[in-house]
């Protein structure tokens, strides 16, 4: 009966062992087919749990919302997103947010990316750790990294003397079987009321304490990785792991009855509810971390950091052309070959621009692509140390942009107060002494043409004067006589094939000299008497710089 009893454990033990490392076999495959072909199916992750670490840490530097929205970094950080961890996602998102002109440890994380790139069976050993703790939505794991004394239970004295009660009543029970046997049933119900009447503020916590936990436990598994390149970060979750390990414990507590399916688990639950469990073991949960919040934030920062660079390495792979870019003190920024990183199929362009650049153009003709392209590889550069171009220098400095700008009716703000406003940004920034770029798409656009140009030279004046460095598209050709001694002048051109306009999008020195918008009407069929006399009215304005009067002689 005993070898019956052996055989039966060793073949359950062997059905489990071989259930994980079928899975651990699905799941390199899988891996090893993303990484051949550069392509992966993304999570749906909500952006308000994606930013939680960035907004917990209410860091004022980097990219602000402005910014972020107008050049759809959203949609940047979704293409770049490889990672397998509510972690790795916060990281690589406060990454893409936080720039550093300083550039500390650009070095360090260049390495780490050139680390999983190259070194497959590492990369794949911390792709498994990674995908076995997965994401979970609002974790808001980074919460406790500053406060996390604020989220112990009230009371808790209270609730460890209910606790206490089931045992005090078994124990009475040799002494008086009656009353024991009714401070029992009673502890019972007492304790299942408080259990359900205080359950609901802690559930959104408990979610954070059950991941929490799972980082921890992945942090563990981490620390047992032998590979001698790995060696300094083994040591460093080795280290920091040492006064969190009872957590891993105290979780397991918490999370009695909860897996659901068996037979016991009602029992457990039941156990949870009598000895208020939920609530004791998460109150010493959050006081070991609050206790050690800087081993804590260590170990997620490491997962982090090792989840983004997987990211990283997976998106240089994945596309064309990439480049580590080269950082000087001087205000310019030259590259070759840059491109879009939100178009497929870009047309690329290359420049060498000073400390003010005006690019001048026509409708639809690519001034506020590439601009856009300009800022978000500047962000790139910076923050992953990558940018889509051949070769990309420039100046470490903050990125601002004044962009796509919307009247706001919540806020009574008409499109001009909002436009205003935006720019206020750029000015402040630069005027805290901050090193700074900032790119302008259609300056002052949102009031009549007088005060438009006016306002815009002046701005324009104003940003030259001052440190950082402008970038500003503009339809406004007044603007390239204006600011000629003191802006740099690009143009985007374009060209009438049969009946049709065409865009090479392709940057040219000098400022623009060609409209296309009358050209539009006449493409589009407009009556020949409109598309005429608007030609006769902008040619009258080009060379006597005054307009003619409208004719009234053919009303009806």
């Amino acid at each position: 009966m005993s070898k019956l009893v052996i055989i039966l454990v060793v073949v359950a033990l062997l059905l489990i062992v071989n259930h994980f490392l079928t899975k651990d076999k699905k799941k390199l495959k899988k891996f090893r087919e993303e990484w051949e072909t550069g392509k992966f199916i993304r999570q749906n992750e909500a952006i308000e749990s994606i930013s939680s670490y960035w907004s917990n840490k209410k860091n004022s530097d980097g990219v602000d919302q402005f910014t972020w929205d107008d050049l759809s970094m959203n949609k940047v950080f979704q293409k770049l997103n490889y990672t397998q961890t509510t972690v790795g996602s916060e990281y690589l998102f406060n990454q893409l947010r936080e720039i550093k002109p300083l550039h500390e440890h650009k070095q360090e994380d260049e390495n780490i990316y050139m680390l999983v790139a190259n070194n497959q069976a590492l990369r794949e050993k911390i792709l498994l750790l990674l995908s076995g703790l997965g994401k979970k939505d609002y974790s808001n794991s980074t919460s406790f990294f500053y406060d996390g004394s604020s989220k112990k239970v009230k009371n808790i004295l209270l609730f460890t003397f209910l606790a206490m009660l089931p045992i005090f009543s078994v124990a009475l029970l040799f002494i008086n079987l009656k009353w024991g046997l009714f401070c029992l049933i009673a502890s019972f119900f007492v304790n299942t009321i408080v259990y359900y009447r205080n359950k609901g503020m802690l559930e959104y916590d408990l979610l954070s304490i059950t991941y929490i936990a799972s980082i921890i436990h992945t942090g563990k598994r981490f620390s047992s990785v032998n590979q001698p390149e790995f060696n300094s970060f083994r040591k460093r979750f080795g280290e920091n792991m040492k006064p969190l390990k009872k957590i891993l414990f105290l979780s397991n507590i918490s999370s009695l009855g909860n897996k659901g399916g068996g037979e016991f688990d009602v029992i457990f639950e039941y156990i949870r509810i009598l000895f208020l469990l939920d609530f004791i073991s998460y109150n010493k949960i959050v006081k070991t971390i609050s206790h050690h919040q800087k081993e804590y934030r260590e170990v997620w920062q490491l997962i982090g950091k090792l989840d983004a660079a997987i990211a990283v390495a997976f998106y240089r792979k994945s596309i064309n052309t990439y480049c580590t870019p080269t950082f000087v003190g001087k205000e310019e920024l030259l590259f070759e070959k840059m491109a879009h990183p939100l178009i497929d199929h870009p047309v690329t362009n290359t420049s060498a621009l000073g400390k003010c650049t005006l690019v001048t153009g026509s409708n639809a003709s690519g001034k506020s692509t590439y601009i856009k392209a300009i800022a978000i590889n500047a962000i790139l550069a910076q923050t992953i140390n990558t940018a889509l171009a051949e070769k990309w220098m420039m100046k470490p400095s903050y990125i601002a942009t004044s962009m796509a700008i919307q009247d706001n009716v919540l806020n009574g703000d008409s499109y001009f107060i909002a436009e205003i406003k935006s720019l206020k940004r750029i000015v402040q920034l630069i005027e805290q002494g901050k090193p700074c770029i900032s790119f302008v798409d259609e300056i002052l656009k949102g009031t009549n043409t007088v005060e438009r140009i006016a306002a815009s030279a002046a701005m324009m004046e104003w940003l030259s004067s001052n440190t950082g460095m402008s970038v500003i598209a503009s339809h406004d050709i007044e603007l390239t006589e204006i600011a000629s001694h003191v802006y740099t002048n690009y143009h985007f051109r374009e060209a009438i094939e049969n009946g049709e306009v065409r865009f090479d999008y392709t940057i040219h020195r000098g400022p623009s000299n060609t409209r296309n918008a009358i050209k539009l009407l006449e493409v589009l069929g407009y009556p020949q008497s409109i598309t005429e006399k608007a030609n006769e009215l902008a040619e009258n304005f080009v060379e006597y710089r005054e307009w003619e009067e409208i004719n009234d002689e053919k009303r009806f």
